[in-house]
């Protein structure tokens, strides 16, 4: 085992990587069977419906087990569930936004009581929460609602393991994609949407709700102990530069990123009381100069939203960052060189095809050669989160 690796653990499911698709329980039609043969017949019969020949004898290839078969696809319920799923996301994201699920709190509430605490239709509120009650996110007893105990520490804002930032970031992304047949015919993203200051906070600490468990994983797969000066390149609200240098005590780090997103930075740090240890730089990317002298660069889930040439830019600038012997640590989630799998990266695609100008979800053999372009050679790959990896990479002359 190379020495900068730890022994590796089972990896924990985060957001940043998205949920686990859930899988409905669905009947499954008689088992098709396929009688043995005792006479070989003259002329070889046509071989049953699914099962593929065999190309030199045009006979039925056998199954290995001739008494099981494989349940059929119920296509009408696969095809209804993806065209209706956008329900139960308007239902849960619209209610988190309007402030239901902090009127309820730790209580039992009517939804007179919920409307009257948040401003809004009573009417509408109950409806609602009815249907958050079949969709089990709340109990019902009588007229009045509770939350349930494992979504309130999902949803609520003072929760150490609150999502309510990411969601309130997921109604943002929603309203772009319902614009996506026009994207089909242009090719052009959605046009650019200002944000204001709550969707942008909700964008940045969204980054912070669902980077939390996957900096652990980093930490917990990697040896970082073995550097003193880390960049944590277009960190937003430092949480992992915040994670790092909490369980290294001789690591200092540096965020850079946007003026807004530093400002977010700023305050998570000196929440953690780390100012000592993680300092800040505004800047873009895009078009400033890094700072220098860095034995590692880590960059997590960036290269995403950025086109080829953009991408082997930024690899171009962390280079010059990294003193000799240095080191890039790239973070994201990757696709498969048939661009279909896994399932949450495929999908994501078409969340940068709808909100950038070029990004995608790159594949591992893409990343390389980038990187490769760029003047690194990879030394290690690290499985993180659910669907994520770091690939570490030192210079290549």
């Amino acid at each position: 085992m190379p020495p900068n690796l730890k022994a590796p653990s089972p990896p924990a499911s985060s957001m940043e990587d998205g949920p686990p698709p859930t899988t409905p329980v669905v009947a499954s039609p008689p088992p098709r069977r396929y009688p043995q043969q005792t006479t070989q017949p003259t002329t070889p019969p046509e071989p049953p419906p699914n099962r593929p020949q065999n190309p030199k004898t045009q006979s039925p290839i056998p199954p290995t087990d001739r008494t099981t078969t494989m349940p059929e696809k119920n296509w009408t319920q696969h095809i209804n569930q993806m065209a209706w799923g956008f329900k139960n996301s308007a239902i849960l994201l619209n209610a988190i936004r309007v402030g239901l699920f902090e009127s309820l709190g730790h209580d039992w509430k009517t939804a007179a009581e919920v409307a009257a605490d948040q401003g809004l239709n009573t009417r509408a509120v109950a409806i609602v929460l009815n249907a958050l009650t079949a969709l089990e996110i709340l109990r019902k007893e009588g007229d009045r609602f509770q939350t349930e105990e494992g979504a309130r520490a999902l949803l609520l804002a003072d929760s150490p393991h609150t999502l309510k930032s990411i969601m309130g970031h997921n109604l943002y992304m929603m309203r772009g994609w319902a614009q996506l047949e026009e994207v089909l015919r242009t090719g052009e993203p959605v046009p650019g949407r200002p944000r204001d200051e709550r969707q942008m906070r909700d964008f940045i600490l969204g980054m912070e709700n669902i980077s939390r468990q996957s900096s652990r994983d980093v930490l917990a797969n990697l040896d970082l102990g073995r550097f003193r000066r880390l960049l944590d390149l277009g960190g937003g609200p430092a949480t992992a530069a915040i994670t790092f240098a909490r369980a290294h005590a001789g690591l200092e780090c540096v965020v850079f990123d946007l003026e807004g997103p530093i400002g977010i930075a700023i305050e998570q740090i000196t929440k953690a009381g780390l100012q000592d240890r993680i300092s800040t730089v505004a800047g873009d990317f895009h078009t400033d100069e890094l700072p220098g002298g860095f034995d590692a660069v880590y960059i997590a889930n960036i290269i995403h939203m950025l086109d080829e040439t953009a991408t082997l830019n930024l690899l171009r600038k962390a280079r010059h960052a990294l003193r000799p012997g240095g080191r890039l640590l790239l973070k994201d989630f990757f696709v498969d060189e048939t661009l279909t799998a896994p399932v949450e990266a495929a999908t994501f695609s078409v969340n940068m095809l709808v909100n950038t100008r070029g990004g995608k979800t790159y594949t591992r053999e893409e990343t390389h050669r980038l990187l490769r372009e760029a003047g690194f050679r990879v030394e290690a790959e690290v499985d993180v989160a659910a669907i994520s990896k770091v690939l570490e990479a030192g210079l290549s002359d």
